[in-house]
């Protein structure tokens, strides 16, 4: 498969699965009577709370279960590993392509790269909170955290954030982006190597929609493109997402 259909395959995928989601997960609202766990900071959380007991309503939790985010998210994960799975039959090659391979060395590398990315994020983001001023950086994963009520609420969210979101947004970003950029622009200035890198890492940090999130997704995205550059195995790069996320995850749980 060219360049060029990989590239408008995955923007096509990636639309196409946000907004089948969206509507899934506006049904799923209307049908629960939930609220999303997106909460920006513990005072969105205590602000309804005095909302609730002002207008005398009951002080009940109606976050969406964490179980039934995870079911929400499949349409999107469809659309970014789903699409290209099916695009086999007409010649995409995903060892070719899109770099699938995997060893066990890059099992323990990406864990190990994955925890050192998220504390080397921490003086980022004091350069950020020096220009912006003091942000709650870890609030939506806190309040999704903060939405387990039951096991499968648990399995829910490790699904989410240490199988499905590393895996399907490897192959879109790295494997199908980025690759797709690079091999558009072979033969330029660099190859096209750092244009893919740049633009890959910065739909994948925008994809997330969570601005104050965004310098570190970057960082992230960054050090994953050029990580895939220098292995060319997307195993590498999904293993230090399973790192990256199963860090944040711990450190909320505990």
């Amino acid at each position: 498969m060219t360049p060029m259909k990989r590239v408008v395959l995955v923007v096509l995928g990636l639309l196409g699965g946000w907004t089948v989601s969206s509507f899934v997960a506006a049904g799923a609202l209307e049908l629960g009577n939930w609220d999303l766990p997106l909460s920006s900071s513990l005072g969105d959380e205590v602000g309804r709370t005095v909302r609730k007991v002002g207008e005398g309503m009951i002080l009940d939790d109606r976050r969406m279960p964490v179980s039934v985010l995870a079911l929400v998210n499949v349409p999107l994960w469809f659309g970014l590993a789903g699409v290209p799975w099916l695009m086999r039959r007409s010649g995409l090659d995903w060892k070719r392509d899109l770099g699938w391979s995997m060893r066990w060395v890059d099992v323990p590398l990406g864990l190990a790269l994955g925890l050192s990315l998220q504390f080397l994020l921490v003086p980022l983001y004091e350069i950020v909170f020096l220009v912006f001023g003091e942000q709650d950086v870890s609030g939506p994963a806190r309040s999704l955290a903060g939405a387990i009520d039951t096991p499968l609420d648990l399995i829910g969210l490790l699904v989410m954030t240490v199988v499905a979101a590393p895996l399907c947004e490897e192959i879109a970003f790295r494997g199908m982006l980025f690759r797709g950029i690079r091999d558009m622009e072979a033969g330029h200035v660099g190859s096209g190597v750092a244009l893919a890198v740049v633009v890959s890492s910065v739909l994948f940090a925008g994809s997330h929609f969570q601005l104050v999130q965004f310098p570190g997704l970057l960082v992230f995205g960054l050090a994953a493109a050029l990580l895939f550059q220098r292995t060319n195995r997307l195993g590498t790069a999904i293993w230090t997402h399973v790192g990256f996320n199963l860090t944040t995850v711990v450190l909320l749980l505990l």
